[in-house]
């Protein structure tokens, strides 16, 4: 871990001065032109109390950006306290500040003694970062998060705004990124700051965001400011979630925001509770349970960010960005669903609204609904779609809007830690509906029998939501929904009455065509879909391409025929779920439940979706190429939904749609629209010579010098790595008989290595004269040419993305796609004629030549380099072998 410099190099203050905050400004993309030194600082006169004498102080550095002094350095030697030294700058800043008379042009001052470093706002007493010597080490979260605050982009586009008074709070609207790094902050306060769990943290975080938007939605309403620019102006003063609110409040309460405001919110929710209107959020006596400094670190962080009506993609993801972050995927359970992935899933849903009556809208479910990001998305495609509503009044639209809100959108949740159920409320309440459809219950519980353990509130919200079961013919037009992958009930050994087991008994898949001992749950959630859906109700869900593909699951693809009509299946790609760490493939199914047990199967459409999902990245620092994922998703969205409609109405695009007769046996999309060996026609229109691959290649049959039986072998093996580059490598040394396999085998120059398992993503290598010897277990495929085709030239075939795309078709499974020799030997391809094969072949010898010398150049340079400096040695050898880390 590299750092700016050592402790030991920091002596004094000019220590500080020279190799650490010269550097760190440096790293932060300062160049020297904007890094005014002391000497050429203007020195003023500064107090460290409003009575106290004057002493003429100038800083250590002053950093301008647009030739505008932006903040100040004070260095102090490692031996001094910091806190003894914050008037200096902190004092000199506001004096800067003071001869301006429309602006603040420095924003922060710095104060470091090099082993910790602070980072204040001009004109305040508490740090906005502080982080110690250890954690300042180059390209760390911790610089990151530096340089989101101090580099010179970030005080460019901060900067204040001319004309505006000091009392007044500028407002911008945050992109997805900001939002990001916004949220990963205030995870980072609360969890360091108040040492409690991540469940914890991210549940007094949304106390603070509900107050967060509401004060943004005050904002909107009352104030009469202009929010529709990216950047506005509001006089602090009106502003509740504000420092300068609470400041004004921390006369009346040590923590304002939590006694004062939170309380009286909590108080007119519970009037809203009792009179029916809302279901609980928060505890009726609840507090945020942080510290007052905390809480003003966080009001900080978010205050200047314009949260409410902004993007509905990011407004819909607040409360899972925040979640993401501070309890990421699979701690929880559960998968976020990318945001694209709803916004197309809601459109292919075609929920229609009724604006003269407004009561006969579609009703709209989803059973899993976390924090409720389809349903806020079924919320703004239903009040779109009535705002498109020509020759309607106002408050037409508005009462239709109200119906909707109220009466027409449902969700359930079971999960309890944190209580997503009441997160889904409160970010619907949030977005305009007051979340009274939304039940803390098991989704799958068909009987919703009150148990012992259960709170008064439960037992309400059972009684209420079974109303909907007494609906014999169905109850919703709709479900949007991402049941989860990974859970599977068990009926017990004992059969006792436990919750599993009387759930489980009320679902017929377990008994249809054959007794089962467990389920998993998404295939249950089916069921129960089918159960409270009406006849012709639709259904459109993420499932994993294995229940659509794979045959232990045939038996439900047949159990759905008998039930619904197969609609469409849209392909997700496989990185769709990359923010929750599951590596599985899914696919978008629509199914619509049938009116009559003999209504019969229709063709179906079909669409390979290469975008959508990929908005949704699992890092959390942002990147370029994610905003121009999220175009390319938006874009696909809206091709998608566009042939869909199209299909719907009857104008079927024939590359999309399947027959019903291909669906009988497999779902998934790959099998069923994309057709095999369609380069072929082309191939043979330009006269090439078609061959299938075990033409020109054969499975090696291994010699038996070169099988290695692994539990009776003596000697050290190296294993054969190959890359999705396609180089063939030579891996780590390992001994047979510590290995998990039988076998291992030897392979050959001149042999061609395909990775069972990577092989689509180009993990075929050629064995040359540095991998000869090498050993691959039965996670290789080898093969050797034959008919006179050289083993480079066929490398390169079997690495064309053609072929590449014909093993992936070939491949078995889902998720992580398997080939095998049986399945690619009959692949076709084009056969290169024998000058061609020639030259090629020809070509890439004399590339590796060149290659393998300027390998040999680059060896022999670094080795005079380190014996004419004496940089090796038998102590150094000693000390690296001695000491090493563990791997």
């Amino acid at each position: 871990m590299e750092t700016f410099c050592s402790r030991t190099d920091l002596t004094n203050e000019s220590d500080v001065e020279l190799f650490f905050i010269s550097p760190l400004l440096k790293y932060l993309g300062y160049t020297n032109k904007q890094i005014k030194n002391k000497k050429s600082i203007k020195e003023l006169g500064v107090r460290k109390s409003p009575r106290g004498k004057a002493i003429n102080y100038r800083p250590d550095f002053l950093v301008t950006v647009s030739a505008s002094a932006k903040f100040v350095v004070e260095a102090k030697s490692p031996s001094e306290k910091l806190d003894d030294w914050t008037w200096q700058p902190k004092t000199y800043s506001v004096i800067l500040n003071s001869e301006h008379e429309n602006s603040n042009p420095v924003q922060y001052y710095m104060l470091t003694n090099g082993l910790e470093t602070r980072v204040y706002r001009w004109d305040y007493d508490h740090p906005v970062y502080r982080r110690f010597h250890n954690e300042m080490v180059i390209a760390s979260p911790s610089l990151d998060e530096l340089r989101d605050i101090l580099a010179p982009s970030a005080l460019k586009s901060s900067s204040a705004v001319i004309g505006v008074k000091t009392s007044s709070l500028e407002f911008s609207k945050p992109e997805i990124e900001e939002i990001n790094e916004a949220f990963a902050r205030c995870h980072q306060l609360i969890y360091k700051n108040d040492n409690i769990s991540q469940s914890a943290a991210f549940f007094e975080f949304v106390k603070i965001i509900a107050l967060k938007l509401i004060s943004d939605k005050h904002v909107r309403d009352s104030l009469g400011t202009d929010t529709n620019a990216d950047k506005f102006l509001v006089d602090a003063s009106k502003v509740k979630f504000s420092i300068a609110w609470i400041e004004a409040q921390e006369q009346n309460s040590v923590n304002p925001l939590s006694d004062i405001w939170f309380r009286s919110f909590i108080d007119s929710m519970e009037k809203d509770i009792g009179a029916g209107l809302r279901r609980r959020i928060f505890e009726p006596n609840g507090s945020i349970n942080l510290s007052a400094e905390t809480i003003k670190e966080v009001v900080k962080t978010l205050e200047g960010k314009y949260l409410f009506g902004i993007d509905a993609d990011l407004n819909g993801r607040l409360f899972e960005t925040f979640l993401s972050a501070t309890m990421r995927g699979k701690d929880l359970g559960q998968y976020f669903t990318p945001r694209s992935v709803v916004k197309l899933g809601v459109k292919l849903a075609r929920i229609r609204v009724d604006v003269d009556y407004p009561e006969k809208s579609e009703r709209v479910y989803d059973g899993c609904c976390g924090t409720g990001g389809f349903l806020i998305d079924v919320l703004a495609d239903m009040w779109a779609k009535v705002d498109a509503v020509d020759g309607k009044t106002i408050e037409e639209k508005t009462s239709a809007k109200d119906v909707i809100k109220n009466n027409h959108i449902w969700g359930c949740e079971v999960g309890k830690d944190p209580n997503l159920a009441r997160i889904a409320r409160l970010n619907m309440y949030l977005h305009g509906d007051g979340g009274a459809t939304i039940f803390n219950l098991d989704g799958l519980d068909k009987k919703l029998k009150k148990r012992p353990q259960d709170t008064p509130d439960q037992e309400r919200e059972k009684d209420d939501f079974l109303v909907i079961l007494e609906e014999s013919k169905g109850f919703f037009d709709v479900v949007v929904t991402n049941p989860p992958f990974a859970k599977t009930y068990k009926l017990s050994e004992e059969e006792d009455g436990r919750y599993s087991d009387s759930l489980l008994k009320e679902y017929d898949l377990l008994g249809f065509e054959v007794q089962k001992k467990e389920l998993r749950s998404n295939l249950m959630f089916i069921e129960r879909y089918y159960d409270l859906l009406k006849p012709g109700g639709r259904l459109v869900t993420v499932l994993d391409d294995g229940i659509l593909s794979a045959s232990k699951y045939a038996w439900f693809r047949r159990w759905i025929f008998q039930k619904f009509i197969v609609k469409a299946v849209v392909s997700l790609p496989g990185d769709a779920f990359q923010r929750s760490k599951a590596r599985v493939k899914t696919s978008l199914l629509i199914l619509q439940k049938k009116s009559q047990k003999s209504e019969s199967q229709s063709a179906v459409f079909m669409y390979p979706c290469q975008y959508i999902g990929l908005d949704d990245p699992s890092r959390v620092r942002s990147m370029p190429i994610d905003s121009q994922n999220r175009e390319k998703a938006k874009e696909e969205i809206q091709i998608v939904t566009k042939k869909y409609e199209n299909f719907c109405s009857g104008k079927a695009p024939k590359e999309f749609t399947v027959p019903a007769e291909k669906i009988k046996d497999r779902l998934d999309v790959k099998h069923c629209l994309i057709q095999r060996g369609a380069s072929k026609r082309g191939w043979e229109k330009n006269g090439l010579s078609v061959v299938k691959l075990k033409d020109i290649a054969s499975e090696k049959q291994f010699e038996e010098e070169d099988i290695i039986d692994c539990q009776n072998h003596n000697g050290i093996e190296t294993y054969l790595r190959v890359t999705y580059s396609g180089e063939a490598q030579r891996g780590d040394e390992v001994d047979p008989t510590t290995t998990q396999h039988t076998k291992l085998y030897v392979v050959r120059e001149g042999d061609i290595a395909i990775s069972n398992i990577a092989a689509t993503y180009g993990s075929v290598g050629y064995i040359g004269e540095d991998t000869d010897g090498c050993v691959a277990s039965t996670e290789y495929t080898i093969l050797t040419p034959k008919n006179g085709i050289p083993p480079r030239v066929l490398w390169v075939l079997l690495r064309s993305s053609v072929f590449r795309s014909e093993m992936l078709l070939a491949a078995t499974g889902a998720n992580r796609t398997r080939v095998r020799w049986s399945l690619i030997k009959n692949i076709e391809l084009p056969l290169p004629s024998e000058k061609e094969c020639n030259e090629l072949n020809e070509a890439l010898q004399e590339a590796e030549k060149q290659e393998k010398a300027a390998r040999l150049a680059k060896e022999k340079a670094i080795s005079i380099t380190k014996s004419s400096l004496s940089l090796e040695s038998s102590l150094a050898n000693t000390v690296l072998e001695a000491f090493k880390p563990p791997k």
